[in-house]
């Protein structure tokens, strides 16, 4: 299974919280080997009881959080790695229908997984000592767009590919994929600031974010919140 830009996994996320402080240090690239994360969309538990999020300690606040987002990055990382792996500079037909198979998965998820994204950003803003991270959480904001702007571009592109365009689409994808990377490294440097700022425990926070994505691999947990 293929994936482009940063390996946004909980090992990987992880280790980051934990030692990385450079931009190059937190730029993990796509091509680790790594589980398949799974990539359906949140079903509903209402057989649950659910909890009242601002009621929680900031460290569990910050894990439901940012294991949402990291949901969402492992979703765009397959769903746009796999098919643009197959587009080449030089391509038949059959490999160009190819990629543009393997892309529709993504281009239905991509609406869902955009407002996912939005519902954690909304729940940031309610955590503990939210006024603390108010910088943060506008910089996080602008990020996440920037993030999805080039996802967006990436489906455009893939999505047209012909034998004809495939060179210039592989030059134009590798820009982008430089942009993604980028992004995506930013993003893991401003919720290390977040973590910070907010006091939380790190070790205790790194404790529920790899429960929950343990717990539910590919399934976000905002919809067991009130």
């Amino acid at each position: 299974m293929r994936r482009i830009g940063l390996c946004i996994s909980l090992l990987v996320t992880v280790l980051v919280m934990s030692a990385c402080e450079s931009e190059g240090e937190a730029q993990t690239f796509a091509d680790c080997d790594q589980k398949t994360v799974k990539q359906t969309a949140a079903k509903p538990m209402s057989s649950k009881k659910k909890q009242n999020f601002q009621a929680l300690a900031s460290e569990r606040q910050l894990a439901i959080v940012f294991s949402s987002m990291i949901i969402v990055s492992e979703a765009f990382d397959y769903g746009i790695g796999n098919p643009e792996y197959f587009v080449r500079s030089s391509m038949t037909e059959e490999e160009a229908d190819i990629a543009k198979e393997n892309l529709e998965s993504i281009k239905i998820e991509s609406k869902s997984l955009k407002k996912q994204n939005s519902e954690a950003i909304a729940l940031l803003e309610k955590t503990r000592n939210q006024e603390m991270i108010r910088s943060e959480i506008q910089q996080l904001t602008e990020n996440r767009a920037a993030f999805f702007e080039i996802t967006g571009r990436m489906i455009n592109l893939i999505s047209q590919v012909t034998p004809k365009n495939a060179k210039t689409t592989r030059q134009q994808l590798d820009q982008l994929k430089k942009q993604y990377t980028q992004y995506s490294a930013e993003s893991v440097k401003i919720i290390n600031s977040i973590v910070k700022k907010q006091k939380a425990d790190k070790a205790l926070f790194e404790r529920h974010l790899e429960a929950l994505l343990q717990k539910q691999p590919g399934q976000p947990v905002l919809s067991e919140l009130y």
